[in-house]
């Protein structure tokens, strides 16, 4: 079963290539384990419409004690125990942001894997908008020294002839250097974002399967 979250915020299923931002801290002091008009059951629909059919679904408990990542009826509590959720508003900006559990490694690499994603979000009559980061804007921002951290572009790997489009990009700094990156201009994408729309137990529990006919 594939993660549901990589849909929500990182590379893969929907996004060309693979591409990220992490920032080091929360950001600001507004943060909050819960915001309770995401209590309920969702189906998460993606930005690229031609998906918009994938049975992936968010169940967040009362209070957001529990979140659920459900795929096909199923849930994936590989994501469920690893990530953690929480809520931030900074200025006029109402973000979620996601951590993920990382293995314990003595890479030296490994704490550009440790940070915060955010995704700015919106009420739209029923449904929820997520907005993911605008990751070249970032990294952009990284090189001419308007915020600081590490940007990394790879767009093709030594032998291969086959193109990519990796980029992953470490913004650090306290929660205070966080809030004033997110609301820099651009940061989030205005469009290309994901709905969270209400939804029902029976599409949640798929399809009934068929019985097959009674033998004589």
């Amino acid at each position: 079963m594939r993660s549901t979250l990589p849909i929500i915020v990182s590379c893969a299923v929907l996004l060309c290539g693979c591409q990220d931002t992490l920032f080091e801290t929360q950001p600001g002091t507004h943060v909050a384990a819960c915001d309770a008009r995401f209590v309920g059951p969702w189906r998460l629909l993606p930005a690229d419409s031609e998906k918009a059919d994938d049975a992936f679904f968010v169940v967040v408990e009362p209070q957001c004690k529990r979140w659920r990542f459900i795929e096909d009826g199923k849930d994936d509590t590989k994501t469920e125990n690893s990530v953690h959720v929480a809520f931030a508003r900074v200025g006029d900006l109402t973000l979620l942001t996601l951590k993920e559990d990382q293995p314990a490694a003595h890479d030296p690499q490994a704490r550009w894997s440790h940070g915060y994603r955010y995704l700015r979000y919106e009420f739209a009559d029923a449904t929820i908008r997520l907005h993911p980061v605008d990751d070249k804007r970032v990294a952009h921002l990284i090189i001419d020294g308007g915020i600081h951290g590490r940007t990394e572009r790879i767009s093709r790997e030594p032998g291969s002839q086959r193109g990519s489009d990796d980029l992953h990009n470490f913004v650090a700094g306290d929660a205070q250097e966080m809030a004033r990156v997110a609301q820099l201009d651009g940061i989030f994408r205005s469009g290309g974002y994901y709905i969270l729309k209400p939804a029902t137990a029976a599409e949640i529990s798929g399809p009934m399967q068929p019985k097959a006919d009674a033998k004589p």
